[in-house]
């Protein structure tokens, strides 16, 4: 990487608040749009790469990582897209579960656009200065 791209840093402490706060603000709207109650899942900031957000599931365990340095590069975009993405493959999971349903199928467009949220997979940010895995 060029000397001439300073390195992002990641979020404060401040904004990772934020951050959990609107993804229990989308679970909660997720709520009243599937049949399963949703609890808020866990949410860590260790996710590093391209991917500004990532759903896991392990055994009956489910949390959500975001990328803090994409986060603090491009705050309100991924207030706005990765909360509401990776809250609607939660709450898709454990509406239908991820064996029966595509990731980015119909169902979670579905969801997508009834939380408000643009149903587009990815997003196209420039990224230099993040660090890679």
């Amino acid at each position: 990487m060029s000397s001439s791209c300073p390195m992002v840093e990641p979020i404060t402490p401040a904004q990772q608040l934020q951050v959990v706060e609107q993804t229990e603000i989308y679970i909660e709207r997720a709520n009243a749009l599937v049949t399963r109650e949703l609890i808020p899942v866990p949410v860590l900031f260790d996710l590093k790469g391209q991917a500004s957000g990532m759903y896991h599931v392990q055994g009956r365990r489910r949390w959500i990582r975001y990328n803090p340095y994409i986060f603090a590069k491009y705050f309100a975009d991924n207030l706005a897209r990765a909360v509401p993405h990776e809250v609607a493959h939660y709450a898709i999971d454990m509406e239908y579960g991820f064996s029966k349903t595509a990731p980015h199928g119909k169902e979670w467009r579905r969801l997508m656009t009834e939380l408000g949220a643009d149903p587009q997979r990815t997003s196209n940010y420039d990224l230099a200065g993040i660090p890679v895995r």
